[in-house]
């Protein structure tokens, strides 16, 4: 259990002094503290002064994912007043790491003083029990200490430090996804089993300790491609950062956190996690995303020559009833062809619905009506679904067909306003003309029932008419389409 950086920030800002930049400074480092805790075998809690200099209080907590809880408890939000523990005190008084003398269930075992700008601004308490002391623990207790000497001195953790793979594509090693420890010269002193198996899994048929880090990335770097100068970095210890190592047939990312001791540089703790499988499901992902958009783009191409076949089709008829309905059947194919143009270029199910709507306004109005036309839009709607922007735009269409129709009888112009919003409750739609309005013996047409079943089955939405344009026009009609969230 974590808690979040928001949830930190809210008990900092009610209960302590602590300045925005501090409190930006202790959230970068709950973002980290988990290595912390997992090298330690130990649950960690953050204490904060408080305000009036009583005590402290628990401002965040996390359990360790390499052995059992100490703390079983939720702790956040506790109030501990001064003197009742005398490791917090020491700690933030003196600067110093304080070990205290009891290793039972809510009692300090360590207290760590975080320093920002040489000053101390809360406390870390470490709560841990004896384990075992093999190999691999000694490795794990040696980078714990460490890293909380480096809190002491405000090197750790690091602004800059990339713990999120290469790129931004996830996959950031953790303590038991493999451990080495390096000396200043990028030679391996110790690795761990994972470690050492996602080096085989890499190509590397030989022990790695002993062997220089650097060099065993030179040899795996595939296809011969110059190694990138993070990763060369990350491999020599030279900076707190994160790379990806690639062979052939796996990958691995690689984290190095170079670690001070008495302010000397010590070993630089390597942390190493096997992505193969991740990077293979990743890959077959976007196999699946160009698929999908190659689809869509079909069926735009598709809907387009429908739409064409459509045009052609009408210019051959003689009855004017029938080209026009030829020539609206025409419309609606071509404005659902735009939806899927746009989801062939944009990842993801989801699209600009304001490109949508100028293309889909566009459109109706150029192959509508030979009059002219004076269009005024504000659309402010932005993503939404893919099952939403189609029968949405068709309804938008449709509704703009409908005033240049209507609005145009017996004049040669018309000016139609169509406005768009959104907010937390829903999003509205008004398109306003300023026709003659509404006849007291007017009959919906298909274009108006296709609206009215779209709006209300497939969008969920209520539909409205009247023949006051408002404060927009003198006179019109105006059509209000709501979409409650």
């Amino acid at each position: 259990m974590s808690v979040s950086g928001t949830e930190l920030a809210a008990i900092a800002k009610q209960r302590t002094e602590l300045t925005p930049d501090d409190i930006s400074y202790l959230q970068l480092l709950l973002s980290d503290w988990a290595l912390i805790a997992d090298l330690g075998f130990a649950d960690l809690l953050l204490w904060l002064p408080t305000w009036n200099e009583a005590g402290f209080v628990a401002a965040a907590q996390i359990r360790p994912a390499t052995g059992r809880t100490h703390i079983p408890d939720d702790l956040v939000g506790r109030f501990v007043p001064r003197g009742r523990h005398f490791e917090l005190d020491r700690a933030m008084a003196n600067g110093d790491i304080v070990e205290g003398d009891s290793t039972e269930t809510h009692e300090v075992t360590q207290a760590v003083p975080i320093k920002r700008d040489g000053n101390t601004i809360a406390v870390l308490g470490r709560y841990s029990g004896a384990h075992e002391n093999g190999r691999l623990e000694n490795a794990y207790a040696l980078c714990a200490d460490a890293l909380c000497e480096m809190l002491t001195t405000g090197t750790y953790p690091r602004a800059n430090q990339n713990d999120q793979g290469t790129g931004g594509r996830g996959g950031a090693p953790r303590v038991g996804d493999g451990l080495m420890l390096m000396n200043d010269k990028g030679v391996i002193t110790f690795a761990s089993p994972n470690a050492r198996s996602a080096f085989r899994r890499l190509g590397v048929a030989i022990d790695i300790e002993g062997q220089v880090l650097a060099e065993l990335v030179a040899r795996l770097n595939r296809r011969g491609v110059p190694v990138d100068d993070t990763l060369s970095l990350v491999a020599r210890g030279r900076i707190q950062a994160t790379s990806e190592i690639s062979s052939a047939g796996a990958s691995s990312t690689i984290r190095s956190i170079p670690m001070e001791h008495a302010g000397a540089a010590a070993e630089i703790m390597i942390l190493m996690r096997d992505v193969t499988d991740l990077r293979r499901r990743e890959k077959a992902l976007l196999g699946k995303d160009a698929a999908i958009r190659e689809i869509h783009h079909r069926v735009k191409n598709n809907l387009q020559t429908v739409a064409s076949l459509l045009r052609l089709q009408g210019r051959r008829l003689n009855d004017d009833e029938a080209r026009i309905a030829i020539a609206e059947a025409g419309r609606r194919v071509a404005t659902i062809a735009v939806v899927h143009d746009l989801l062939a270029h944009d990842p993801g199910d989801a699209v600009d619905f304001d490109e949508v709507a100028r293309r889909v306004i566009g459109l109706t109005v150029e192959t509508q009506s030979p009059v002219d036309v004076h269009m005024d839009t504000d659309i402010r709607l932005g993503l939404l679904n893919s099952d939403q922007a189609t029968p949405l735009a068709l309804v938008l269409a449709e509704l703009v067909a409908n005033a240049v129709e209507h609005g145009s009888k017996g004049r040669t112009e018309v000016s139609i306003k169509v406005i768009a919003t959104s907010d937390d409750d829903g999003r509205q739609i008004l398109v306003i003309d300023d026709g003659p309005g509404m006849p007291a013996d007017y009959e919906p047409s298909l274009g108006l029932s296709i609206v009215q079943t779209l709006a209300t089955d497939e969008l969920g939405g209520t539909l409205g008419f009247t023949s006051e344009a408002g404060d927009v026009f003198a006179q019109g009609t105006r059509v209000t389409l709501y979409l409650p969230i």
